[in-house]
């Protein structure tokens, strides 16, 4: 930076190349804010703040303003012979209709002697956004950290409950183990045996209502408890991949997610599933029709994730169905061919348009209130590692949807 038509040695002009180049914007003015000498780096910044090109003899202090009128105001009431005006302040600014969005800049002023004032200006604006990235990326990850702790607490919660309803289900199931059917049994045996003596004391017809009622007693008592136990069974059997689920979901939390696949029977699953949502079904008044083939279907897969997919779709089903509707039903059918397995599951809900079938599977997207819109993106990403396709279709609202799940063997 020079008086222009002044003669310069090599060593002068060596240092203006440098301050021309410098990665810094750099303005040498007076205090009246009279550009003596600008380089290219400030020319770039600040002739889109002045709304001009800035040069040699164009006041500055108009540029500095639109960033912020206190920055004159300081340079022009700085009374010393030369010092630092101002270090390092930044400023940030949106120029009107922009496509390059809010800028932001670093300001250093000083004054090096009477006359001259040197303004050195940083474009910050990616460092701003690389700074504000981190900081969300930081508590995004605060707030997952959060997220995993309650779920890492709620799972643990659901699973001391489940251990304890399992010991209550493996208690009772012990005790109808010990339950003897035969000695009722040997009781009715024995009053029939001693019907003569019994009538003698106590009348032919009495007696023979006695007899009836201790066989019928012990006929009803003996269906009870098979019954019951059947019940147990199933509900010991349900507690066991409860808490199967409850293991795969610990693993995604600790982030061990396991990769194993075994072969699993999808006719065992859809068994399994449907008994999980039976009673909501049967409160709503959903009727469930199933076409499954009489032999096993195996595939290598990951149990509890396919079961994981079934339910929410079920648990979609039965949700879209209102509890006024006229017809109420789900259908599950599973068809077995040479290369691949085919699931469908039919409902009579609401159904949906063509806008919304678009975004089903989006992360995020959901038509429910309360909704994450999680379930279908993570149905879909566990279709596809087992190598399969998942679509849902409707004719439109009112006609119901169709959920089709492909997997090759």
């Amino acid at each position: 930076m020079h008086n222009i038509g002044q003669e310069i040695s090599p060593a002068e002009q060596k240092m203006k190349a440098i301050l021309l180049h410098a990665p810094v914007g750099l303005v040498d003015m007076d205090e009246s804010g009279k550009i003596v000498d600008i380089n290219l780096v400030g020319s770039k910044l600040l002739n889109p703040l002045a709304g001009e090109i800035l040069h040699p003899g164009v006041s500055l202090y108009p540029c500095l303003s639109v960033l912020d009128s206190e920055i004159v105001s300081r340079i022009r009431s700085f009374s010393e012979p030369s010092g630092l005006i101002m270090l390092n302040q930044q400023y940030r600014h949106t120029t009107p209709d922009s496509t390059e969005g809010e800028k932001h800049f670093k300001l250093t002023v000083t004054k090096i002697f009477e006359g001259c004032v040197i303004v050195s200006v940083e474009d910050v604006t990616e460092k701003m956004q690389e700074e504000q990235a981190l900081k969300q990326a930081q508590q995004d990850k605060a707030v997952a950290q959060g997220k995993y702790e309650i779920a890492s607490e709620v799972i643990h919660d659901i699973g001391n409950a489940v251990v304890g309803f399992n010991s209550y289900l493996t208690r009772i199931n012990r005790m109808l183990v010990q339950y003897n059917q035969g000695n009722l049994q040997k009781v009715a045996m024995f009053l029939k045996q001693q019907n003569e003596p019994i009538s003698a004391a106590i009348g032919a017809p009495k007696a023979a209502a006695l007899i009836d009622m201790m066989e019928a007693i012990s006929k009803s008592l003996g269906d009870s408890h098979d019954e019951l136990r059947r019940s147990v069974n199933e509900q010991l059997h349900l507690t066991t991949h409860i808490q199967d689920i409850l293991n795969i979901q610990r693993q995604y939390i600790s982030g061990h997610e396991s990769q194993e696949r075994k072969p699993v029977n999808l006719k065992d699953i859809i068994s399994d599933c449907r008994s999980m949502v039976f009673a909501n079904m049967e409160k709503k008044g959903v009727r469930l029709s199933l076409s499954v083939p009489s032999e096993r279907v195996v595939i290598k897969g990951d149990r509890t994730k396919l079961m994981q997919v079934l339910l929410n779709i079920l648990k979609n089903s039965i949700e879209a169905i209102d509890t006024d509707a006229v017809e109420k039903t789900i259908s599950i059918k599973l068809t077995d061919t040479e290369n691949n397995v085919e699931l469908t599951i039919t409902d009579s809900g609401k159904g949906f348009d063509e806008q919304t079938a678009i975004h089903l599977f989006d992360r995020g997207y959901t038509t429910k209130s309360t909704g994450t819109g999680l379930g279908l993106y993570n149905c879909k990403s566990i279709i596809e590692s087992h190598a399969g396709t998942i679509s849902l279709e409707s004719n439109g609202l009112g006609t119901g949807s169709i959920t089709t799940i492909s997997i090759r063997k």
